[in-house]
Parts: C-alpha cells; structure tokens; sequence
C-alpha cells in the first residue's frame, strides 16, 4: 500500500496536459484558472498621487505655506505649486507639480489661507510613485493561476475585460451499490437500504470550487454490465469521473474490474485511515477517481487527495492546487499507537494562551458523518507514532 504523501504526490504529478483556453469576461472568471501569462497594460500607480488626505506642499524649509487650492482625486485641474505654497489634497489625487512632500492633515493647523504643519517633514513622504507597484508589460498573474476575488481586482485594475480561462471542467459524479436511494426520489426505505449522502456531499463539494461543471451520474447497480456501461457513456463526455463505493474487494464490488476493461488503474489501496479502498486510473483521456463507499472515507480522501487532483487537471499549478495545512500542538495522549495506517482524525482546532492545539472528537468511525460537521480539522497522525501533549502535529482545516 502507498503512504498518502507518496500518493498525493504521483496523483499530481500524473495531471493530463491543457492545451484549450477560451475568453472569459472578468466578471464570469472568478474561481477559474488562467490559461495564459497576464500582463499589466499601464504602469501601477498610474501617475504620482497622494497616498492619505492632508496637503501638498512645495518648500520644505519654510514655516508657513499659502493654500491656493485643492487636489481631488478624479480632478482635471492642473495646480502648479512654487516654494511657499501648498494644496487641500485628497487620497489618491495626483500630486500638483513641483510637489516636494504630502504631510497628513493630524498634523496641520490652518488659519484662513495659512498653513502651519506641526511635525517633521521628510522629502517625499506620503507620495505613491508611478509604476512603484507595477510597469506596463511586467507579469501581473501566472498561467495556472486560480482567479480569486483579489486576482479579479488586479486584472481589473489593468483594464482587462476578459480573462484567457481553462475551459470548466465536465466532472461526472457516480455512488454504487443497490442499497442506496437518492433522496430526491421521495422513496421510502425497503429493509437495508440506506439514503444516498456520498453522492450529494461530492458533488456540494465539487460546487465550491469554480473551475467544475458538475454532472450528476446517478446511483450504479451492483452489476457488472450496467457499471461498465455507465461508465463508458459518462467517459465519453467528461474529463474526469468520480466514484464513491464500488472499488473495494468484495463479490458486487464492480467499479474495479468495470474500469480495468474500459481503460487503467493507476493505483488503488492506499495505506491511510479512513480511505484504504482509493484509487485511480482513467478511461481514454477521461480521469477516474475510485473512492471508498463509507461516508467519512469518501469525504477525506475527497478532502486531501480528489480536490487537489481536480484542481491540477483544470489548470492549477501543483504547488497551489496542494490543500491547506497548518500545524497545531496535540492537547491529547495516543500511546502506544498501533495503527499500521497513517491516521486522518476528526478534531477541534482552539487557540489559547499556549497557542494552537487541537484535540480528536470521540467518535471516529468511518460511517459516522456528524463527526465531520461538528469538526473543524483533521489530525495527521503518523502510523505507529506515539503522540504526547504538546507534540506538533500537522493539520487540514475544514
């Protein structure tokens, strides 16, 4: 069996390549991928303005200065100022010529047309230069770079109305097994059967992320033929399957043998817990992730190995697609630890006078959902590391 690290680490690595990009106005970007290098059209500032309210002033070696006027940001009027004389400035109009520094209006007193500054004053202070953030042609955004709401306000702030974008990933989502009911069937539970929640939390979890165009493949038969003939229609459109349950070893488990026909199995059985039955392949150019069936298995390896995936096949780079991590003191005692499998636990997250700690909730069996609503993180305990208090351990925050 793979450790996770190992495994993440081939998952990304095996990312297909993008070669399509497709114009995207900058207000339908947001959470798509760049496809293409972006570039500043203008220099950053644009001009030479004031960076806070106060005044302009021309003469630092005088005592007093005469306002002749007022600087607004948006103004068109063109002041000129000689030594002696100041301007009323306001935060981001650009500077009257021959303005030497900007001093903050806490720190003047006028009377009538007079004003008097009641600090030091420095040579340039309180002034933003043209282009001290950016020059005109200078790379703002990488390709693979996710558009964020800041990322929209920078392409923005240059003047682009339209973002080179991935195209969205077509993502189609499957749950096995004929124990299950869709929930939105308003059918009523025969003796053991069990309502379908992997399926709908997959695909909520596929929603956050803006780059997915999500396909709802419906629940697969415990049946060979309608497995693999589902999966090579939904193969045929997508660029990515997703697959929870079906993958493990028992006789109507069909999710495995059905795409060992159809295409590939990378890998499969990874040496973590919950999430032993993970794996993945592909049928043609289409990605395929097999996840295990019980609910808290399929979120986690969701979590912190099918997202990321996700992210690189859409356009990401490896380094940002990686999920988030953090490190917290353990407030808790695993000793001796047995567990052969590295361990991803349910935990809360507090910061006291003694820093981040974190603490694993008590019910942490793979079929018990809850635990992962009332969850703010999960531990990585390391197979057979014995944990004290105290103890760094990483974690992923919900």
């Amino acid at each position: 069996m793979m450790d996770f690290y190992q495994a993440q680490e081939q998952l990304l690595q095996e990312a297909p390549c993008h070669l399509n990009s497709e114009a995207t106005p900058l207000l339908q970007a947001g959470q798509r991928f760049l496809a293409q290098d972006l570039y500043a059209t203008q220099d950053a500032p644009l001009f030479d303005n004031s960076a806070m309210d106060g005044y302009a002033l021309c003469g630092l070696n005088e005592t007093t200065w005469q306002i002749i006027g007022v600087a607004a940001a948006g103004g068109t009027e063109i002041l000129r100022l000689h030594p002696g004389q100041a301007a009323r400035i306001f935060t981001g109009a650009g500077l009257p010529e021959n303005t030497e520094a900007v001093v903050a209006q806490e720190d003047t007193e006028t009377t009538d047309t007079k004003l008097h500054v009641t600090t030091h004053i420095k040579a340039g202070q309180h002034i933003r230069r043209r282009g001290e953030e950016l020059r005109k042609g200078a790379r703002i955004l990488p390709s693979g770079s996710l558009l964020t709401p800041q990322a929209i306000g920078l392409a923005a702030s240059q003047g682009h109305a339209q973002l080179p974008c991935f195209p969205l990933l077509k993502v189609t989502v499957f749950a096995t097994g004929d124990e299950l009911v869709g929930t939105q069937t308003q059918q009523n539970l025969q003796h053991n059967q069990i309502f379908d929640s992997n399926r709908p939390m997959l695909q909520a979890m596929l929603a956050q992320q803006g780059f997915i165009h999500i396909i709802d493949g419906g629940i697969l038969p415990d049946d060979l033929a309608a497995t693999r003939a589902a999966l090579a229609r939904a193969a045929a459109t997508s660029d990515a399957l997703v697959i929870s349950g079906g993958a493990s070893v028992g006789d109507r488990d069909f999710v495995k043998p059905a795409l060992s026909e159809l295409g590939d199995i990378t890998h499969w059985k990874l040496a973590i817990k919950p999430g032993k039955p993970f794996g993945w392949g592909h049928i043609g150019h289409c990605q395929v992730m097999l996840l295990p069936g019980n609910p808290v298995a399929s979120f986690v390896t969701m979590k912190l190995l099918g997202l990321p995936a996700l992210r690189v096949w859409g356009g990401s780079h490896r380094i940002m697609a990686m999920p988030e991590c953090h490190q917290a003191k353990a407030d808790f005692t695993l000793q001796p630890n047995h567990q052969k499998r590295r361990e991803f636990l349910r935990g809360l997250l507090r910061f006291g006078v003694d820093g981040p700690t974190v603490k694993p909730l008590p019910q942490q069996g793979s079929h018990m959902l809850s635990s992962c609503t009332e969850a703010n993180v999960l531990i990585d305990v390391p197979a057979q590391t014995d944990i004290i208090p105290g103890q760094w351990l990483t974690i992923y925050p919900l």
